[in-house]
C-alpha cells in the first residue's frame, strides 16, 4: 500500500533485455528506498532477460510493441499510463522512449518531472538507425521539452549541447553506477571451461552483444596477432547477438577458432572476469561502458580502445589501463602483449582498476538521481 508521502515515480524502457542501460535501471530500482518511493516500470516490450534480478513489488505494465508501427500506440498508452498513475516523476531510458514519452506528454498539464536519459553517442548510433534524420529531429525537438537531460559521459552531454542545441543548464553527467557488494559475490562462483584447466594458460575476455559497434571482428584479429607471439593465450567471449555466425566464421578463417570460445550470454560474468587475465573492449563507440567498471571492480586489467564515449573518462592511460586507437589492430595487440609478460603492470592495473571502480559505487551515484528525481 502506498504512502501519502511517497514519491510516485515512473521507470520507462524499451525492455529488459541483456544490456547496460537495463542493468543500471534495475541497480536505481533495487535500491532506491521503498519507502520514499512507490515505483512503476513501463516496458515497450515483453523480453525480461534481467527480470530475475529485479527486487521491487510495484506494477510491471509492458505495451506490447509489435513492430515499428507501433509508434502512435504507444504514445497514446503511455499517455493514459501517464494521466492514469499522475506520477511525479517520469524517468525513461534510451532515445526512441524518450522520443514516445515526450510525445505522450505534449498538451498534458504536466505537474510531474520528466527526465530522459541518453546513454549512447548519438553521432554514432544515428547514423545506423531506420529513418535516420526524422530521429534527429524528433530528438532535437522533444529532449528540449524535458526537465532535465541525463547523459552517461560529459561527451554525450557536449554532443547534446553542441550537436543538438539543448540549453546545458537542462543536461547533466551521471555516470553509471557499479554495484560493489554484488559484484565481490559473484566473483567467487565457480565456472567450468576447458580453457582454465592449464593453470599456464591466459585468457583473455571480451563482453558485449555480438553487434557491429562493439567490434568482435577487431578483437579476434588483434588475438590473431596474439597467437603469433604468445601460445597459451585464449580468447574467450561472452554475449549473445546477429552476428555469431559471423564472428566463429571468421575466427576459422583466422586460423584461431581452436582457442576462441563464443560461450554466449551470461547472467553473472562477473565470474569470468575475475577469472580471466585480461579484459579488451574493442568498440567503435559506446555511451558509457559499463563493463569497462565492472571489470575493474573484479580485478581484471583493462584495455580499450579510444572510442567516443566513456573509456577515456574511466582509464587513465598507463595508471589504471591502456587506451589505444580505434583503428589501430596492431596497437590493440601490442598492449595486450604488453600485459600478458608483465605480471607487476597487470598488478597495478588490477589494484588502481578497484579504486576507479569504488569511486562510482551505487552509494556515491544514487544520491545524483535522488537529487534529480
Amino acid at each position: 500500500m502506498m504512502n501519502a508521502k511517497q514519491k510516485k515515480i515512473i521507470f520507462i524502457i524499451p525492455s529488459l533485455v541483456g544490456g547496460g542501460a537495463e542493468r543500471v535501471l534495475i541497480h536505481l530500482i533495487n535500491h532506491l528506498d521503498k519507502e520514499k518511493y512507490s515505483i512503476c516500470l513501463v516496458l515497450f516490450e515483453d523480453i525480461l532477460d534481467y527480470k530475475d534480478d529485479l527486487n521491487f513489488s510495484g506494477e510491471i505494465l509492458c505495451l506490447d510493441k509489435k513492430s515499428r508501427w507501433d509508434f502512435f500506440k504507444l504514445i497514446l498508452k503511455v499517455r493514459k499510463i501517464i494521466k492514469t498513475y499522475q506520477p511525479d516523476t517520469v524517468l525513461c531510458f534510451l532515445h526512441y522512449t524518450n522520443i514516445v514519452t515526450v510525445m505522450a506528454s505534449l498538451f498534458l498539464k504536466r505537474k510531474f518531472k520528466l527526465i530522459l536519459c541518453e546513454r549512447d553517442y548519438p553521432p554514432k548510433y544515428l547514423p545506423k538507425t531506420r529513418f535516420k534524420y526524422l530521429r534527429r529531429w524528433l530528438i532535437k525537438f522533444t529532449y528540449r521539452k524535458a526537465d532535465t537531460i541525463l547523459a552517461v559521459s560529459k561527451s554525450i552531454a557536449r554532443v547534446l549541447e553542441e550537436d543538438f542545441n539543448i540549453k546545458s543548464e537542462i543536461i547533466k553527467t551521471i555516470y553509471n553506477p557499479v554495484i560493489l557488494d554484488k559484484i565481490k559475490d559473484l566473483c567467487q562462483k565457480e565456472i567450468e571451461h576447458p580453457f582454465f584447466v592449464d593453470e599456464r594458460a591466459q585468457i583473455i575476455l571480451g563482453v558485449g552483444r555480438l553487434v557491429g559497434q562493439k567490434r568482435f571482428d577487431r578483437l579476434l584479429r588483434t588475438f590473431s596477432l596474439v597467437r603469433k607471439k604468445q601460445d597459451r593465450v585464449y580468447l574467450i567471449i561472452l554475449g549473445e547477438g546477429e552476428l555469431r555466425k559471423e564472428l566463429e566464421n571468421l575466427s576459422l578463417e583466422l586460423g584461431v577458432d581452436k582457442w576462441t570460445d563464443f560461450v554466449g550470454f551470461q547472467l553473472n560474468p562477473y565470474a569470468w572476469l575475475h577469472k580471466a587475465d585480461i579484459f579488451v573492449l574493442s568498440s567503435d563507440y559506446e555511451g558509457f561502458p559499463n563493463v569497462i567498471l565492472e571489470a575493474m571492480a573484479c580485478g581484471i586489467p583493462v584495455i580499450s580502445t579510444d572510442c567516443p564515449s566513456g573509456p577515456n573518462e574511466i582509464i587513465i592511460n598507463g595508471q589504471n589501463g591502456i587506451l589505444v586507437p580505434i583503428e589501430d589492430e596492431k596497437a590493440l595487440a601490442e598492449a595486450t602483449l604488453k600485459l600478458l609478460t608483465n605480471d607487476n603492470l597487470r598488478t597495478k592495473f588490477s589494484e588502481e582498476g578497484k579504486k576507479k571502480a569504488q569511486t562510482l559505487s551505487i552509494d556515491k551515484i544514487l544520491p545524483q538521481y535522488e537529487e534529480v528525481i
